[in-house]
């Protein structure tokens, strides 16, 4: 019995680290605090719940609340619901819709392949996984 017992916990010993090491998944990545930095915009702090995603950048000066709408696991829309600090031409017309997927997923963070029904551009931003609140990362 006291064998088992030993041999059980070093089983455990061996595995956390496995364990403590996974990789999140886009579903682990749904709520949570991130962060962007590009020279060009400066910091983007993002915190994203179930229903919302709220971004304040004080280098460009503003905060706004998004709704959030997910397609699958790793892609989303956010809708621009209300405007806490900056320029209201942030806003946009009341049909802006910006389209993000997640790609490229590390314990670290995940690019963001992001386009909008507004421009035909579609961009690669990186963004750091300041906290996960499904998996506890």
């Amino acid at each position: 019995m006291r064998l088992q017992l030993i041999s059980l916990t070093c089983l455990f010993v061996m595995l956390a680290p496995v364990v403590s090491a996974q990789q999140p998944t886009c579903k682990s990545l749904h709520t949570g605090s991130f962060k962007v930095f590009t020279k060009e915009t400066g910091t983007t702090y993002i915190n994203r719940t179930k229903k919302e995603q709220i971004e304040r950048n004080d280098d460009l000066g503003y905060e706004v609340i998004f709704d959030i709408k997910w397609i699958n696991d790793c892609t989303y829309e956010l809708r621009p619901k209300k405007l806490l600090k900056g320029d209201p031409a942030i806003m946009g017309d009341g049909t802006n819709v910006l389209k993000t997927r997640m790609k490229d997923i590390s314990t670290k963070g995940y690019v963001a392949e992001t386009s909008s029904n507004f421009d035909t551009l579609v961009i690669d931003i990186k963004v750091e996984i300041v906290r996960s609140e499904e998996k506890g990362i």
